[in-house]
């Protein structure tokens, strides 16, 4: 049996924020480094941001396995330990002048791997914690995770006036601080293994075949990837290009933008809260992404920064909705044997794309400039969800 806990909702969201928090100073630090301090091509910003995200593709499913595998509560105090250790080697590297293009390479791919195994991990927890409405647990834990993200964000941009070293040691300060929480987790144990989970990849392969044949969730999860696909470089890459070359910013304006994408999504999920819910699921997880592509041609016609500005405040309004609504149909859909198998699909459908969309920001703003590319994201994400408003049955999921 699950151990239940009055407070265990509260201990988890305690390690989703400071996981969070920790995130959004390594998202600005990082994407300074690269953008400001090296001032590297563009090509190159898409190779470094891909090789944050390039594990979660290889690694995720075999994170959902694991996670299925062992003591969840154990494996989250892993990689908080692991995340912070990598996070505090990096500051090293930068107060004694040991930083380069090849170590921050080298920081991304250890970074991203550890955030492959942290997912599968943290999306089984919410479900051995006793909570009956699913959709608002997700929404609540969306609200805290990009409230301590945007904290992160702007905290990055303020902390870097003390050196670019101060927000990465405030991070990995901010990750051991989360072992509090996580400690306060109820234990799970591992699930019984079943059928064909006792070898690994045909366990993998169970929860990818459960998702290929839902007509509502293969749909979605094509979409999730298109999201991944489409809308991560624009963001990671683009966006931090044009802070950089076409409104001559520093890291203080990087971060003030980065900040504002997890603020649009909180004001986004605290609508869903105050209204109850999402009673057409489906449908609103397709408005989602149509917004968010109407919001990457408004940033393509390159807006003055302050309507740069309100424009991805409104890209995460669009986000919160989209992130709500596509991982409570995953967690509603998924068996309690499959769970974090089928919930790493979702996962590896939106980061699993995320080098390439990374890679295709970087060479595509190289050719095009990063304004046309964020047009070209755009058209292709209305496209995409035009063909499944046509000819999938996603707009009825409830």
């Amino acid at each position: 049996m699950t151990e239940q806990r009055p407070s265990a909702y509260a201990w988890f969201l305690g390690g989703i924020g400071s996981w969070a928090l920790a995130a959004g100073l390594q998202q600005v630090v990082f994407t300074w480094l690269i953008v400001g301090e090296l001032r590297v091509s563009a090509n190159r910003v898409g190779v470094a941001q891909m090789c944050q995200t390039l594990p979660m593709l290889v690694f995720l499913l075999f994170g959902g396995l694991l996670a299925d595998r062992v003591e969840l509560r154990r494996l989250l105090a892993s990689l908080h330990v692991l995340a912070a250790a990598a996070a505090a080697t990096l500051a090293v590297l930068v107060i004694t002048g040991g930083m380069h293009f090849e170590v921050l390479i080298v920081y991304a791919l250890g970074w991203g791997t550890v955030q492959a195994f942290a997912s599968p991990p943290r999306d089984a927890m919410i479900s051995h914690l006793g909570i009956r409405d699913m959709l608002r647990a997700i929404t609540g834990m969306t609200l805290v995770q990009f409230s301590a993200t945007a904290l992160g964000s702007r905290l990055a941009g303020l902390g870097a006036g003390f050196g670019n070293a101060a927000p990465l040691v405030a991070q990995s300060a901010v990750l051991l601080a989360g072992l509090a929480a996580v400690s306060r987790l109820p234990r799970v144990a591992p699930q019984p293994r079943v059928g064909s989970d006792a070898g690994g990849i045909a366990a993998i392969r169970e929860g990818l075949a459960l998702v290929r044949a839902s007509r509502d969730l293969f749909p979605v999860s094509v979409l999730v990837a298109g999201d991944g696909l489409f809308f991560m470089g624009p963001f990671a890459v683009l966006v931090p290009l044009l802070v950089r070359d076409v409104y001559g910013g520093g890291i203080s304006d990087l971060s003030w933008v980065m900040m504002t994408l997890p603020l649009g999504t909180i004001g986004g999920s605290l609508a869903v809260l105050l209204r109850g819910g999402v009673r057409r699921k489906g449908l609103a997880f397709l408005v989602a992404l149509l917004g968010i592509s109407g919001c990457l041609l408004v940033i393509a016609a390159r807006p003055p920064f302050w309507g740069l500005v309100a424009t991805i405040f409104a890209w995460g309004v669009f986000h919160s909705f989209f992130f709500n609504t596509s991982r409570t149909l995953f967690q509603q859909a998924a068996p309690p044997t499959l769970r974090a198998r089928v919930l790493s699909v979702h996962s590896l459908c939106f980061f699993g794309m995320a080098p390439l969309s990374h890679l295709g920001a970087g060479f595509l703003a190289g050719a095009v400039g990063p304004a046309r590319a964020c047009a070209v994201a755009g058209i292709a994400m209305i496209a995409a969800t035009g063909w499944a408003l046509a000819a999938t049955p996603v707009r009825r999921v409830t």
